[in-house]
């Protein structure tokens, strides 16, 4: 892959969107192409996370054993949290069919969230949208359960 195409795939995302090219020339290279069949597991939940994933092309489903949270497809990311936090993997994450992934590793993202603070805020804005669409997935829930 082209550092070009990996620029433009960080340039897509939500979290570096404001962030400047010569900041994501650098994060680019510092970026592991994974090439992925369908069915594999990219992580399990509990395991220690160091590193984020940004979908180049493919679907990743986010779950927890049977239970699908999401479905993540092309310029969205996964793994945000364990990148700021390396704590464990709150859930799964296979893939679809065939994907792309663009895997980024803790010190690296450091390095550009610290000299850049679009990158901040790029990444919680992401957060703050999930947390939101897991809140109305619980209220939904609830309000299926009480209807029961």
């Amino acid at each position: 892959m082209l550092l070009i195409e990996k620029v433009l795939t960080l340039n897509s995302s939500r979290i570096f969107h404001d962030t400047p090219e010569t900041n994501l020339v650098e994060l680019a290279g510092a970026l592991e192409e994974l090439y992925l069949t369908t069915g594999t597991q990219v992580f399990a939940k509990g395991d220690m996370g160091t590193s984020m994933y940004f979908i180049y092309k493919g679907k990743i489903r986010i779950h927890d054993e049977e239970h699908t949270f999401a479905i993540l497809e092309e310029n969205e990311i996964l793994g945000e949290l364990s990148i700021l936090d390396a704590e464990p993997r709150s859930a799964s994450a296979t893939t679809v069919e065939e994907t792309i992934l663009l895997k980024l590793e803790q010190e690296p993202f450091y390095e550009i969230m610290i000299s850049n603070a679009e990158v901040l805020k790029g990444i919680l804005k992401t957060l703050c949208r999930r947390l939101r669409q897991m809140d109305i997935k619980l209220v939904e829930h609830r309000t299926a359960k009480t209807a029961e």
